[in-house]
């Protein structure tokens, strides 16, 4: 009896382990994952105007990272510089812009003069994982705002 007791049992309790980490498979495939492929990224945006003689008129720099901030979110955090020729008639202000998921841009924007600012943006970004920053400044006639070329940064 004791000899039956103990080969009914082995092959129960392979199975009762076969099933456990079978089951511990199919669970953790069932967990959300966080996206290995999310990353945080340089970010370097320029804007530069010279005048007709090549002498710099405005020079608009954001430097700092891109990244991940949960499935939906994106962080941006970083400097804000500029400079903005002093011979100007009205004060010149400089900005970032992030565009946010449904494509419409939002800005943070300052005194040329108040510059360097430290950034921290939080906001929605694309399905597929893009963000996209521009930096410009009041160079425009009327002080209107220029840009200089979006960004994309592929975070996941």
């Amino acid at each position: 009896m004791t000899t039956n007791s103990l080969s009914t049992r082995r092959p129960t309790r392979r199975l009762a382990r076969a099933c456990a980490t079978a089951l511990a498979v199919a669970g953790a495939a069932l967990l959300p994952v966080s996206s290995a492929s999310a990353a945080t990224l340089e970010a370097h945006v320029s804007y530069i105007k010279d005048d007709s003689y090549g002498v710099n008129l405005y020079d608009v720099r954001f430097n700092g990272t891109v990244s991940s901030d949960g499935p939906r979110q994106y962080t941006v955090k970083g400097e804000l510089d500029a400079y903005c020729h002093h011979g100007t008639l009205t004060g010149q202000s400089v900005t970032l812009g992030y565009r946010n998921w449904n494509g419409s841009w939002h800005y943070k924007s300052y005194w040329c003069t108040d510059t360097p600012v430290k950034i921290d943006v939080r906001s929605d970004r694309h399905e597929n994982g893009s963000v996209e920053l521009v930096v410009g400044a009041t160079s425009g006639i009327a002080n209107t705002y220029q840009y200089g070329n979006v960004e994309f940064y592929q975070i996941g």
